[in-house]
């Protein structure tokens, strides 16, 4: 576990309830280790750019969650796969006009910027060994 709970909350601000920050973070972690190669498996010391990148994926993570579970404006829509959000709404006429972006933009827009997120926060971090968290090759003794 890259992060704990009581860091997201008290450090970084997290509202989750345990329960799905557990969910979360193990999420959140798969991703930094597809990233990091595993070089963070076994550190008895978590650099504080891989906890704050961890924090912001959990948060960033809790929202697509969020957003798929918006409800939309028709049933069908929602059962194919749809998700929608209010773009504009008037008061007067009562016309609701919606975002519709399909599930599958929706998650690979999401993987984009956790990736995105990763490469930012992750630049030029080391583990204990010296080893850049992001480096693409293969040190010796891996």
């Amino acid at each position: 576990m890259y992060l704990t709970y009581d860091e997201f909350t008290e450090t970084y601000g997290g509202t989750l309830d345990e329960t799905e920050f557990d969910d979360l973070e193990f999420e959140a972690e798969c991703y930094v280790d597809e990233y990091t190669f595993n070089r963070l498996h076994g550190e008895t010391v978590i650099p504080e750019r891989v906890k704050r990148c961890m924090a912001h994926i959990i948060k960033m993570l809790k929202s697509q969650m969020d957003l798929m579970n918006t409800p939309t404006s028709d049933n069908q829509a929602a059962s194919s796969g749809i998700v929608a959000g209010i773009a504009s709404q008037s008061n007067d006429g009562v016309s609701i006009s919606y975002n519709v972006i399909s599930a599958s933009d929706a998650l690979t827009l999401s993987k984009q910027d956790v990736d995105k997120t990763i490469k930012r926060y992750l630049q030029g971090v080391s583990n204990s060994l010296g080893r850049k968290l992001l480096y693409r090759g293969i040190y010796p003794d891996e």
